[in-house]
């Protein structure tokens, strides 16, 4: 009866006494055949992926519209959607993975347009902030435990697993056979090693006996309002996790991926030395597809008694419309925008997406063909309404997820790790929150778009390896486009915002080289820049010290290296020897297995993968970062307005010229 309860809590559908409509008959009429292209309405969107699918179909739909989408690296969306919004720079359309946090604060209601009630129950009941509906899910995934049924049967076990106790039954069967596991003797793994997907592999699986239950429904309205905490709640959600590792089946210290030490699950579920994962319908699809040894299948998250299983819904990302449409003069824009969104809620609007975007499952409450058919477990979870998704804000879901890890790690008691989850929540954390010291300001805007920084010169890439060369006192310094990730507006700049720009922790080195070593540096900087994705590889240079040139690629022809020329006009020297600033991931500090380092090898001074470098030397290390060397640099120039446009630095040379 509680569970049941629970169910129709989670599944219940927000009724909107609104008669049903298209969707052009709902927020306005599509432009004639007959108007110019200058009527056409602009909206504006960020997103990670080419969506000429649904572009296409928006367009074809309402020739009035012209939907342009800005392509923006997909592990920084959210910190640039929000950045953008705050600064007045936000899209018209919203994309974020984690609805709750700040960028609801930019958000139009939704909840009078019909089309907000097109999706499934429990999906629908979710997404509910304060009551309104903020943002739509756009197609996505079901997650849960993935194992391999080939190696389980031998193991003795006939049956799917139905609760946690015969979950851990099975690896301990296999692991008194030597079955699924390596060397290490891991079991178990998580296949997206982000800490959002850690932290929501965590949270899920405390759904079938709390979160999915009526007192954990209460509990989760009382905590958004803060009427509760995490210690009175989730202090049970480690009870396998703890048992798994206690008996060695898992790796804590490989659960998330810092510095490339995760378990490399695909490699190890395929060679049968990983029995257990939690990931995604299409990982499964991909283990069966790609074996020819192994079945694979999957299971929900299991109740340690005899609660309903439930699984995860993960859309790839949730959609709003800024709240700026709402201001005057802006009612084309509106109108134009909810059009928009009218149409993602149509089972054409998702399979145009679906196609897009490489989801395997729409969430409307209409059925839309699916390219992967949701394994028979968890099928039953969604036909039944026992669907979850995990809505905390990402930074909460970031520091719960690394306490987490400390308690199997052994440095923290559950209580302990519980306590700072509560203390953050309440009170924030200066490492995990935004920093809101004021560090300079700018005199305009400095932009990161469409991957710009892994092609061509811009003010972003020449500003920060400005400011690398002047920590660092090289000759030169030099910035991997990869590590770049966002965009600096007019006005005041503060810690958050470098923390976007620059947010990884690749500490500065200090290399002495001869010229020959940086030409060939260039060159391996120019390879990834033409790739089927049409996303540029991160290893292209943004330069310091120094200019060169390049042919674009073309044809079929890749990229071509051309002059190397000293900023001043005067010759670079291949003979001679320069200091540069790099970092330290792209000398080998990671290893080059698996595209660590970028690939540049001729700078290999740490790693024992790949031959040590010739005519390099190690000059100094350090401590410093992307993002240090950018504090720094508006300390040095305090009082300036500091602006930074392409000068020449890099030139691309088209096939013809």
């Amino acid at each position: 009866m509680k569970r049941r309860l629970a169910a129709l809590i989670l599944t219940c559908l927000l009724v909107l006494q609104l008669a049903g409509c298209s969707p052009a008959a709902e927020t306005g009429s599509q432009g004639s055949e007959g108007e110019s292209a200058q009527a056409r309405v602009p909206v504006t969107m960020l997103y990670a992926l080419d969506l000429s699918h649904f572009e296409a179909l928006v367009e074809e739909t309402y020739p009035d519209i012209d939907l342009q989408i800005e392509r923006n690296a997909p592990a920084t969306i959210d910190g640039e959607s929000e950045r953008r919004l705050r600064t007045g720079h936000g899209s018209d359309i919203i994309t974020t993975s984690m609805p709750t946090g700040d960028v609801k604060n930019y958000a139009l209601d939704l909840s009078a347009q019909s089309f907000a009630s097109a999706y499934q129950a429990g999906i629908s009941r979710s997404l509910l902030i304060g009551g309104k509906t903020l943002f739509l899910p756009l197609p996505g995934q079901y997650s849960g435990y993935i194992y391999n049924g080939t190696l389980a049967n031998r193991a003795g076990v006939a049956e799917p697993p139905a609760n946690t106790g015969e979950l851990l039954s099975m690896l301990d069967a296999a692991a008194a056979q030597g079955l699924g596991m390596g060397s290490d003797g891991v079991l178990f793994a998580i296949e997206s090693t982000d800490m959002t997907n850690v932290s929501s592999y965590f949270i899920g699986a405390q759904v079938p006996d709390f979160l999915g239950l009526s007192e954990g429904v209460v509990w989760r309205e009382r905590l958004t309002r803060r009427e509760d905490s995490f210690s009175n709640g989730m202090n049970h959600g480690l009870d396998l996790s703890v048992a798994m590792a206690e008996r060695g089946y898992l790796n804590p210290a490989r659960i998330y991926n810092f510095r490339g030490n995760e378990t490399p699950v695909l490699d190890r579920m395929l060679n049968g030395t990983l029995l257990l994962t939690y990931s995604t319908v299409q990982f499964l699809d991909t283990l069966n597809a790609e074996s020819d040894e192994y079945e694979f299948a999957m299971l929900p998250f299991l109740s340690e008694g005899d609660n309903h299983s439930w699984t995860t819904a993960a859309p790839a990302a949730f959609l709003g419309l800024n709240a700026e449409l709402a201001e005057p003069g802006r009612e084309d824009a509106l109108d134009a925008a909810l059009r928009v969104l009218a149409l993602l809620s149509t089972p054409e609007g998702q399979a145009a997406f679906i196609q897009d975007i490489g989801a395997s499952q729409s969430y409307l409450a209409a059925e839309v063909p699916s390219p992967i058919e949701i394994p028979g477990g968890l099928a039953d979870c969604v036909s039944e309404g026992y669907v979850y998704n995990v809505q905390f804000p990402a930074k909460l879901l970031y520091y719960y997820g690394r306490n987490m890890i400390s308690v199997l790690n052994g440095e923290l008691s559950l209580e302990e790790a519980l306590a700072n989850v509560d203390r953050y929540f309440l009170e924030g954390d200066e490492e995990v929150e935004y920093d809101q010291t004021l560090i300079g300001v700018v005199a305009g805007d400095m932009i990161y778009e469409n991957y710009n920084v892994r092609r061509e010169e811009t003010g972003i890439g020449d500003l920060v390896a400005d400011a690398i060369r002047e920590l660092t006192g090289a000759d030169m310094a030099f910035a991997n486009g990869g590590a770049i990730r966002g965009s600096l507006y007019e006005g005041n700049v503060f810690g958050s915002d470098l923390d976007v720009v620059c947010p990884y922790d690749n500490p500065l080195v200090v290399l002495e080289v001869r010229g020959s070593v940086i030409r060939e540096m260039l060159a391996n900087g120019l390879t990834l820049i033409d790739q089927e994705s049409g996303i540029p590889g991160g290893r292209f240079l943004n330069a310091s010290g120094l200019c060169y040139s390049y042919r674009a690629p073309e044809g079929g022809k890749p990229a071509e290296l051309l002059d190397i020329t000293m900023p001043d006009g005067s010759p670079f020297d291949e003979t001679g020897t320069y200091t540069i600033a790099i970092t330290s991931y792209m000398c080998g500090a990671d290893g080059y297995l698996d595209n660590n380092g970028d690939g540049f090898t001729m700078l290999n001074v740490y790693s024992d993968t790949a031959p040590l470098a010739e005519d390099v030397k190690l000059v100094r290390e350090t401590d410093k970062t992307f993002g240090d060397a950018l504090q720094l640099y508006f300390q040095n120039h305090n009082g300036e307005a500091i602006l930074l446009q392409p000068e020449g630095r890099i030139k691309v040379v088209s096939g013809g010229d």
